[in-house]
């Protein structure tokens, strides 16, 4: 803007028309009255407004442009929507997918919109940490899909391990090697806030660091609010993968928060001296009293399901909750291609 003393000086608004209600408008200012410092705080605000405003519309194009083309855009964390733990929490069935992939970002995104309830990010038994996870689970939440972190195993820093994660905008942790309910403690003490955990509280990802909002109600969103939601859709969930910890089953259960107990058949097969039987009648008939011993109890009973029969097989037996692996997905995709390809070769293209 430059300051003229014999003109009349204007400041015009140019931005595009369906976002900025100012755009086109010409802001007049009579130049022999006004000072520099005046004419420049001038300036400031009406760049503000028109900051502003373009924001606001452009939420509201954008949101119009997506309820006519039927496009879903999550404007929350998923940690604000509940659909996920009320299904553990009521037993409804459940399809989520474990996966060690945690440099790429766009299976995460795939897997979103196929319609998958949930990711399980893998730091148990991949080389993922904070930052890798972290960018999963902003792929994850640019398609809706809640991201559930498991940990790796050592009980001496639950809290301090699961808290990186949960930073980075995991809905969920899931504790391995579960064995006692005092295990359980220490994931409730992680995952929620005072009074029912230890978590600490900051401006982080998940309560859009502290900047607030509006609820449903019209009033502005505080600490207090999020803190309310994340300990009702947090959630706690633990895995059993040894014969002590099926022992514990009755202990562990008896802990309030917990949302599932996954039973987890390879380190399970591993611990019957069945390595990697996953299959085995005897693995098979411990996963089954496993699951029905979780499910007397009241809560979501999980599995392993490495392909589509898995999945039937468990689901008849009573497990709701059902996790696939993102590694044997592509393995199979990858492996029935090659099979078919060499078939077709060999048979001098027939």
């Amino acid at each position: 803007f430059s300051y003229c003393k014999s003109l009349l000086c204007v400041i015009a608004v140019r931005s595009c028309c369906c976002c900025n209600p100012l755009a086109g408008q010409v802001l007049p200012m009579t130049s022999p009255l006004i000072s520099s410092s005046a004419s420049r705080l001038l300036i400031r605000h009406y760049r503000l407004a028109s900051v502003t405003a373009t924001k606001k519309n452009y939420h509201r194009c954008t949101s119009n442009n997506a309820q006519n083309n039927n496009i879903s855009l999550p404007e929350q964390h998923s940690l604000s929507n509940g659909t996920l733990r009320h299904k553990l929490r009521t037993g409804q069935p459940t399809l989520g997918v474990v996966t060690g992939f945690h440099n790429d970002t766009d299976h995460a995104e795939t897997l979103g919109l196929l319609g998958y309830d949930f990711l399980w990010a893998d730091a148990e038994h991949s080389t993922a940490n904070a930052s890798t996870v972290a960018n999963l689970i902003l792929a994850a939440e640019r398609r809706g899909l809640p991201t559930l972190v498991r940990i790796g195993y050592g009980y001496q820093n639950v809290i301090g391990h699961s808290q990186k994660f949960l930073v980075a905008g995991a809905q969920g942790i899931i504790l391995p090697q579960c064995e006692s309910a005092d295990d359980v403690h220490k994931i409730v003490d992680a995952v929620k806030f005072p009074p029912i955990g230890r978590r600490g509280l900051a401006g982080e990802r998940w309560n859009a660091w502290g900047l607030g909002g509006q609820n449903n109600g019209g009033g502005d969103v505080t600490l207090a609010d999020c803190v309310r939601t994340s300990n009702d859709n947090s959630i706690v969930g633990v895995v059993v993968e040894s014969r002590r910890g099926i022992e514990a089953l009755d202990e562990i259960l008896s802990v309030e928060h917990i949302d599932f107990v996954f039973v987890a058949p390879t380190d399970l097969s591993a611990d019957m001296g069945l390595h990697g039987q996953i299959r085995h009648p005897d693995v098979v008939d411990m996963v089954d009293k496993a699951g029905q011993t979780i499910r007397a109890a009241g809560v979501s009973s999980g599995m392993l399901a490495l392909n589509g029969d898995d999945y039937v097989k468990y689901r008849q037996l009573g497990f709701q909750m059902m996790v696939g692996v993102a590694h044997t997905m592509f393995a199979e995709g990858a492996r029935s291609l090659k099979s078919r390809a060499e078939d077709y070769e060999s048979s001098g293209g027939e």
